[in-house]
């Protein structure tokens, strides 16, 4: 009788913790549906300059679910403009543009994906 009441503890607490990862997963899908892609004003007030960690999209706007301008790969330059923080994650992302680009090719990259150089960024 013993073994049996274990046996159905056990199985209880893994219906438990499934049950709970199941709701976290639902909770995680709800929060992406959700992202926003967020913009800023055009504002050249920056003189950072970084290189790129690895190969990433530069986005039209604030956020993964933002639509690509383009390719940008591995160690090449990016100009900040100013920079901003998204409001659905809170990762701060900067404006500005990859060198050797014309400044009609502007676009956002999160600071997660940028290596220091020199310089200094302010607020978009």
């Amino acid at each position: 009788m013993r073994q049996i009441k274990r046996k159905a503890g056990v199985v209880l607490a893994a219906t438990a913790l499934l049950t709970g990862v199941s709701g976290l997963a639902a909770s995680s899908a709800q929060a992406a549906e959700t992202a926003t892609c967020w913009g800023t004003n055009v504002t050249n007030n920056s003189s950072l300059e970084t290189t790129m960690k690895g190969t990433y999209n530069l986005k039209v706007g604030i956020g993964v679910v933002c639509g690509n301008v383009r390719s940008v790969p591995s160690g090449s330059t990016f100009y900040v403009w100013c920079g901003a923080y998204n409001p659905d994650s809170d990762v701060l992302w900067f404006l500005g543009r990859v060198k050797g680009d014309s400044t009609s090719k502007i676009g956002y990259m999160s600071s997660d994906n940028l290596n220091y150089v020199s310089g200094t960024w302010s607020y978009c």
